[in-house]
Parts: structure tokens; C-alpha cells; sequence
């Protein structure tokens, strides 16, 4: 089982290595620039062979993306939409110099629209994007709390854009915090496997790339996304000790997107994977990464 956290590259993504050995992670996740800017990181050679040889020599793998939150492949506004399209083959093109995994995708509002117009921006957006890539580097959509007119809240509709796009370039991020503000009880065991079945029914538990492991502030059903500490919120340590547990999952990268504090995000980030370690069955507990043990 590998876990990790979304880390920062501000000051070059060597910090982004230094961050994750520092947080005792087997996987990380990144922005490649500013989350809320639409300029994004052009190619620098040797800066992205550096990465991708510390990354491995650090055992931080699989890399993931997240692709900036301006983002919206669901927008009825066509300027929005083709810039939006823009930059995410660009960050797909980073994701394959980076040898990365994908990129992880909010789909965006389909406000304006009925939802089946909203969906079907989505797959242009998606094939058009793959079209124009080159390259292993995946579109990863996420699911979303379901606040307003999101598109992706439900098993349903990421069902329905697999279908329309094809399994060949497209995979899926199951957001735990998401999931149950949109009203997937998967704190209990039958509310996980009510949703696990029916994702794979509607498009694939294969097509699973990583779990993104938070709590929510929010309650069940919401609709309101608000991360909170692992066991600190509505899914509590019950829940995660069984989404932990779930066989079907063991196999998914766990990244972990949970609050971060003002003076202290090394300290909270420590403090949330020592809770998500002592809630993992002792016989599928990740060794120290290379690093930490080289230190000690």
C-alpha cells in the first residue's frame, strides 16, 4: 500500500522530493504551477530528468498532477471551455515528460445548461484533449461533493463520460471527502460496497488510479466539500479503518489532501499519516521509505 500527500513545487520541484521524503511518502501529487493562475509551467530538460531520477531514487511513485481548479471542461462559455482544453494538454504534456501517472481533473460547472449538455462538453473536452496528446499520461477525472451544478458527483455520470471517451486514455480518483458529501455512505461497510459495485458496474473498478483519503466536515449527503483530519470528521476512524481494510482498494496509490496548518503543515501531515498507519491492517503496512530508513 502506498501513501502520500499533495505537495508543493513553489521554489522548483526538487522541493517537491525534499516535501515528500520529509512526509515519510511513497506517492505524491503536485500542482505544476499556482492552482489559481492559468499560466502553467513550460519544459525545462534537465530540471524534468532531475525530477523524475529523484522521484525514483526516493521510491515516490506513481507522480500525480492536479490539474489547476480554473478548470472547466463543463462550461457552456466557449472561451472558458477551449482555454480550459488548452491547458489541460499542456499539463498532460508536463504528466508524460514528468513520467507521471496522469492528470488529475475537477470537470468543472455546467451552469446554464441542463446536465446532459454539461456532460457532453465534458467528453468533447476529454477526447479533445486526448486527441492532441501524446504520450502514456492519463486524464484522471475526480469525483466532486456535488455543490451547485458540478458535473462528476455521481458514479453515474463519470459512467457515462467513460462511455463516451473510451478506457484507453481516461481513469478515475475516488475523493473519499467527495464521495460522502455527495451521499455515498462509505463509512460503513455496506455504504463501501454499495458504492464500490456500483462503480464497477457503470464503468470499472479497473479504471481506479488513486484514492484520495480525507475526512469531511461535511455530512452525509451535503453536498459540501470541506476536507477535514483523517478521523476528525463525519467518515471517522471507523470508516477509514474499513476503506483501509477493502481488498479492491489495496492495490491504489492513497494520497492524502487533509487541512493544513498555518505554522505547521510538515507537523499535520505527519500527524494524519500515523493516524491512516494505525488504522491499516498490520500485514499491508507500507515499509519506511529508502530515504527515511537511510537516515536512521
Amino acid at each position: 500500500m502506498r501513501l502520500g500527500f499533495h505537495v508543493s513545487v513553489a521554489g522548483g520541484v526538487h522541493r517537491a522530493v525534499r516535501a515528500g521524503i520529509l512526509r515519510r511518502c511513497h506517492t505524491i501529487q503536485v500542482f505544476t504551477a499556482a492552482p489559481a493562475v492559468w499560466a502553467r509551467r513550460k519544459p525545462h530538460p534537465e530540471q524534468d530528468a532531475a525530477f523524475v531520477n529523484s522521484c525514483r531514487e526516493a521510491d515516490l511513485w506513481p507522480v500525480f498532477i492536479h490539474a489547476p481548479y480554473l478548470l472547466n471542461v463543463a462550461s457552456a462559455n466557449e472561451d472558458l471551455w477551449q482555454k480550459s482544453v488548452s491547458v489541460l494538454i499542456q499539463e498532460l504534456e508536463t504528466a508524460n515528460r514528468w513520467q507521471a501517472m496522469g492528470v488529475v481533473l475537477h470537470l468543472g460547472s455546467s451552469a446554464g445548461q441542463t446536465e446532459q449538455q454539461g456532460l457532453k462538453r465534458v467528453t468533447r473536452a476529454l477526447a479533445q484533449a486526448c486527441d492532441h496528446s501524446e504520450g502514456p499520461a492519463q486524464i484522471i477525472m475526480e469525483n466532486c461533493a456535488g455543490q451547485g451544478e458540478l458535473i462528476g458527483h455521481s458514479m453515474e455520470q463519470l459512467g457515462a463520460i467513460v462511455e463516451a471517451v473510451g478506457i484507453d486514455r481516461i481513469g478515475v480518483c475516488l475523493d473519499t471527502a467527495h464521495a460522502f458529501a455527495a451521499g455515498y455512505g462509505l463509512h460503513t461497510a455496506e455504504g463501501l460496497d454499495a458504492l464500490l459495485q456500483e462503480a464497477d458496474e457503470l464503468f470499472g473498478l479497473d479504471l481506479l488510479r488513486l484514492i484520495h483519503l480525507n475526512d469531511s466536515r461535511s455530512e452525509l449527503g451535503s453536498r459540501v466539500d470541506r476536507h477535514e483530519h483523517i478521523g476528525d470528521g463525519h467518515i471517522g476512524s471507523a470508516g477509514f479503518r474499513g476503506i483501509l481494510s477493502e481488498p479492491r482498494l489495496h492495490h491504489l496509490p492513497f494520497i492524502m489532501e487533509t487541512p493544513k496548518g498555518v505554522k505547521s503543515e510538515l507537523e499535520d501531515d505527519l500527524m494524519n499519516l500515523r493516524r491512516v498507519r494505525r488504522l491499516i491492517p498490520k500485514h499491508l503496512r507500507p515499509s519506511l521509505p529508502p530515504a527515511v530508513r537511510a537516515q536512521k
